[in-house]
């Protein structure tokens, strides 16, 4: 029940996230300044939803994914307060709501919450290339080649 529920819940919380990011394709401001730096925030919200939602199929396999997750509901709670406190802009409740609602859904129903912390042993598994990370790079000397003693001659 819990695996169906923290499927289920990053599903939502993809779509969620994937229809935010569509709709904030329409223009709000003249100077849009996510574009102006070099990033576009609708695609970043999209990545953030299609790749919850592609991970939902099994998420303990994508555990990373199931991070991210999580931290967006906390983020979005230091965005809001932040602009709150700092800019004096209006504190919108529905995106922490949401954000922090799902957030604790996938630390609750996700399978071994141990594994959602990342432990210092996880710094040292495998790199990109295949070889342990914390392994160094063994070389070998070559061996001797052996002469095969010369035959006498009769």
């Amino acid at each position: 029940m819990k695996r169906l529920l923290l499927t289920v819940g990053m599903l939502l919380m993809g779509m969620g996230l994937v229809g935010g990011a569509a709709a904030a394709l329409i223009p709000t401001s003249l100077l849009p300044l996510d574009q102006e730096v070099g990033t576009h925030t609708s695609a970043a919200g999209a990545v953030l939803g299609i790749g919850l939602m592609a991970a939902a199929v099994n998420p303990a396999a994508n555990i990373g994914w199931v991070r991210a997750g999580i931290l967006y509901g906390f983020v979005v709670l230091a965005f809001e307060a932040g602009a709150y406190f700092l800019w004096r802009a209006s504190f919108h409740l529905g995106p922490v709501i949401f954000g922090l609602a799902f957030s604790l859904l996938l630390i609750a129903t996700y399978p071994e919450r141990k594994k959602l912390i990342p432990s210092a042993r996880s710094s040292t598994r495998k790199s990109a290339v295949g070889t342990p990370a914390s392994t160094p790079i063994k070389t070998s000397t070559p061996a001797p080649v052996e002469q095969p003693e010369p035959k006498p001659q009769t």
